[in-house]
């Protein structure tokens, strides 16, 4: 039998009024919008939550083994398969880069917003100041990479780029900027930070960290003027690293001459390039160092001994040649600082605008190309004789594959080349493909199916 109970009339009246005055108010230590942020310290912490949230390994392994510098280990047991087969698709194919970037950019962008409502003291604005141009950096910076990898072309200021996120939106479907708009509000971002930031912390974006992104902008654009200018002046700031150094600065971090700004890794944080190539724990490789890739490194130079584990038996029935760019460090776990900026990338930015600008320089691209191979290899060869563009870029390319190599930067080094992807016929043996066709449709990046599905309004990459 049911039983009714009956509330009299003026105790639920009074039990509504309390409840709605209790709804309007914020209690003192929840954690919500109005109660987050309230001083500047609490702005630093969503700055570093913020940073933290990065996972800049996907695209290390992504740019690797989906290009010719990986290829399937002898241990490997199912792992990274579809970028081994070159598989990009709307469902997982871009690796989650554009559900992670896009939620550091709302992140940034709240913490920006609750900016606006705290007032630091006189002692406190120099460090209030430097937070909100570190954020606007570091929006502006993801903005540009999620161009690089998404938009159709970024030398075409009319083409589409990506939605240029700069307020915190709540709802709304939009569709994606033009790479001119993108560009325009990424140099916005950049410029305003550049007049706020005080830090010189290579873990925090810096002036330096703007200027060596805008030469990556330039160049890739077509900007070989801004490009030449941006980088040299990073490389009279920082010198490169000889052997040693260089040596110290992968193998457990103890380094950072020619860094100008990393991802401080820290136990935790469940990030591990490594781990996209090896079993951390039994140091099994599913994932090895291609024969191309491999190949390419003269035994005598630093990268060698650096990329190549000392265990490979490339001459072995296995063809074992092991990837050691991010070995683990004196507490035996693969804890590694990502060195997302350095130096030496800013001499292969300048040789390449050098020899790319509308007067070639080839001299001077060569030039730069030999400062690197000096140091690296503690000879004192001349420079390379380029007799022609294309002389030139094949150089520059070979050198830029063994200098970035596992740093995030082959795929689209690839990309930019348009001459399709081309694997020795060593690294892609049982049906893996060996090409992919310049113009291929992988050559952008699809937007996530869960993007499409809730975005009616966007437009997919052309051949998905």
């Amino acid at each position: 039998m049911k039983k009714y109970f009956l509330i009299p009339i003026l105790t639920s009246l009074l039990f509504t009024v309390s409840c709605s005055d209790q709804l309007e108010r914020l209690p003192i230590d929840s954690l919500v919008e109005e109660t987050a942020f309230q001083s500047v310290s609490d702005l630093e912490a969503g700055l570093r939550g913020a940073l933290g949230g990065l996972n800049p390994d996907n695209m290390i392994a992504f740019n690797a083994i989906f290009a010719d510098n990986a290829k399937l280990g002898v241990d490997n047991g199912g792992q990274q398969l579809n970028l081994v087969n070159q598989i990009l698709n709307p469902d997982t194919g871009d690796q989650g880069l554009w559900a992670n970037r896009y939620n550091i950019i709302n992140r940034i962008n709240r913490v920006l917003a609750a900016a606006e409502t705290v007032t630091p003291s006189g002692a406190e604005v120099s460090d209030y100041n430097n937070i909100v141009g570190q954020l606007r950096a570091l929006r502006g910076y993801l903005h540009s990479e999620l161009l690089i990898y998404y938009g159709f072309d970024i030398t075409d200021p009319n083409a589409l780029g990506v939605v240029y996120q700069n307020f915190v939106a709540t709802s709304g479907s939009r569709e994606r900027n033009t790479t001119g708009e993108v560009l325009t509000l990424i140099d916005e971002d950049f410029t305003a930070a550049k007049n706020l930031i005080t830090s010189t912390d290579i873990n925090f974006p810096t002036d330096d960290f703007i200027d060596f992104q805008n030469a990556r902008i330039a160049l890739y654009s077509g900007d070989y003027t801004t490009a030449i200018t941006l980088a040299s002046g990073l490389i009279q700031k920082y010198p490169l690293a000889n052997p040693e150094q260089y040596k110290a600065m992968f193998g457990g971090d103890a380094d950072a001459t020619e860094v100008i700004w990393k991802f401080d890794n820290v136990q935790g944080a469940n990030n591990s390039v490594a781990g996209n190539f090896i079993f951390t724990g039994t140091g099994g490789n599913f994932i090895e160092m291609s024969n191309g890739l491999y190949e390419s490194f003269d035994p005598a130079d630093v990268r060698f001994e650096v990329n190549v584990n000392p265990d490979s038996d490339p001459t072995g029935s296995d063809n074992t040649i092991g990837i050691y760019k991010y070995p683990p460090n004196g507490d035996a776990l693969y804890i590694n600082d990502y060195k997302v900026m350095r130096v030496s990338e800013m001499y292969l930015v300048r040789a390449e605008a050098y020899a790319r600008s509308t007067a070639p320089n080839f001299s001077a691209a060569a030039t730069d190309v030999q400062s690197i191979r000096t140091i690296r290899e503690s000879s004192t060869a001349t420079p390379a004789a380029y007799a022609s563009l294309s002389d030139a870029i094949a150089d520059i390319m070979s050198e830029r594959r063994v200098e970035l190599a596992f740093e995030g930067h082959r795929y689209l080094d690839l990309k930019r080349m348009n001459n399709g992807i081309t694997r020795d016929a060593r690294d892609c043996p049982g049906g893996i493909p060996c090409t992919i066709n310049s113009g291929d449709a992988r050559f952008i990046f699809p937007l996530p199916l869960g993007e499409i599905n809730g975005n009616t309004n966007i437009t997919q990459a052309p051949g998905y």
